[in-house]
């Protein structure tokens, strides 16, 4: 039996199973929307051996003061993700940042430390983020309330909300329209 071109064994029916197909499809999307990416390099390799990293895609200005950090863990969170990247369109003066693997080591299923996802949390909100006055957190599959303190601590002079966990890319695409609303 042939496999259609966008399968892979690591890629069943084109949905991004493991991690490393989940980067790829991420790192692809963000390609396709021309939007840059930086990566940050885990500590430890994945079980196939090679290293493994968190992505985080900013589009909008760094300059914005209400912004939307979007956060995605796993492949159900890379398949929001890539949506998102698909059909954003930003109001002015606004920003997005996305995710993807917060914690590369749960999602590749391999030893974790504890403290490296706050710590690069903490590097993508001074990077990212530090102009940001009106923040909010969008995690993707799962609670994001034990990252609003180091959220906090990086940007003091910000009005940080955790939004409720999206479960479909609707839902998130609703949260974030509804963020960005005029007052």
């Amino acid at each position: 039996m042939m496999r259609a071109e966008t399968e892979s064994p690591e890629q069943p029916n084109g949905q991004p199973k493991t991690y490393r197909a989940a980067r790829r499809a991420f790192i692809a999307a963000c390609e396709a929307a021309h939007v840059d990416t930086v990566a940050r390099l885990y500590p430890a390799q994945a079980p196939d051996g090679k290293p493994l990293f968190m992505d985080v895609a900013p589009l909008g200005p760094r300059t914005a003061a209400k912004a939307v950090l979007v956060l995605g863990y796993d492949a159900q969170g890379t398949d929001m993700l890539i949506a998102l990247l698909r059909d954003v369109t930003l109001p002015p003066d606004t920003r997005l940042v996305l995710v993807h693997a917060l914690d590369p080591a749960l999602f590749a299923r391999v030893t974790e430390d504890s403290a490296w996802p706050p710590a690069m949390l903490a590097a993508v909100a001074t990077e990212d983020l530090s102009k940001t006055l009106s923040l909010a957190v969008l995690p993707l599959g799962r609670s994001g309330e034990a990252l609003k303190p180091v959220l906090q601590a990086r940007l003091p002079k910000t009005h940080i909300v955790v939004l409720p966990s999206a479960n479909d890319v609707e839902q998130a695409r609703g949260a974030i329209a509804d963020f960005f609303a005029p007052d």
